[in-house]
């Protein structure tokens, strides 16, 4: 299994913020530089989503490039993660591809779940526009009523 710090990150550990945030990371996003423990390489990550299936925490994330529009479309990235008595935050390639295969599931069922939820309040947003009533014509110039 494949070992991962994290090096820098800039929320915490237990810090509540909106799942699938996407592209561009905005203040508020969760960012993460993890370090390869075997290479030393740095990934700059962005976090889309944590979840927990049998204690075992994970999270998505996607390589965060800047938008300088010569790169190609985010790929998923799903690890298990946890956290060490000191803070650290470490992170684990899954190597077992039913686990990789129930991470996913899990994930898409969450993202399907949030993309309903957004759309049923887009919805009632307009249907509450559609409901308010129109405003009532001005009343006509009697002026330009008599000349024509």
């Amino acid at each position: 299994m494949k070992k991962t710090t994290q090096t820098k990150k800039n929320k915490t550990k237990n810090a509540s913020r909106s799942l699938f945030t996407h592209h561009s990371p905005k203040e508020g996003d969760a960012l993460a530089v993890i370090r390869d423990a075997s290479n030393g390489k740095e990934y700059y990550l962005s976090i889309i989503d944590t979840f927990t299936i049998e204690k075992i925490e994970y999270v998505v994330m996607y390589n965060y490039e800047p938008d300088d529009g010569n790169h190609a479309d985010p790929e998923l990235v799903i690890m298990r993660t946890e956290f060490a008595k000191n803070g650290d935050q470490y992170f684990y390639s899954i190597k077992n591809e039913s686990e990789l295969e129930a991470a996913f599931t899990v994930f898409m069922r969450r993202y399907a779940a949030d993309r309903n939820a957004k759309r049923q309040a887009l919805a009632q947003a307009q249907a509450q526009a559609q409901v308010r009533p129109a405003p009532s014509p001005a009343p006509a110039n009697r002026q330009e009523a008599r000349n024509e």
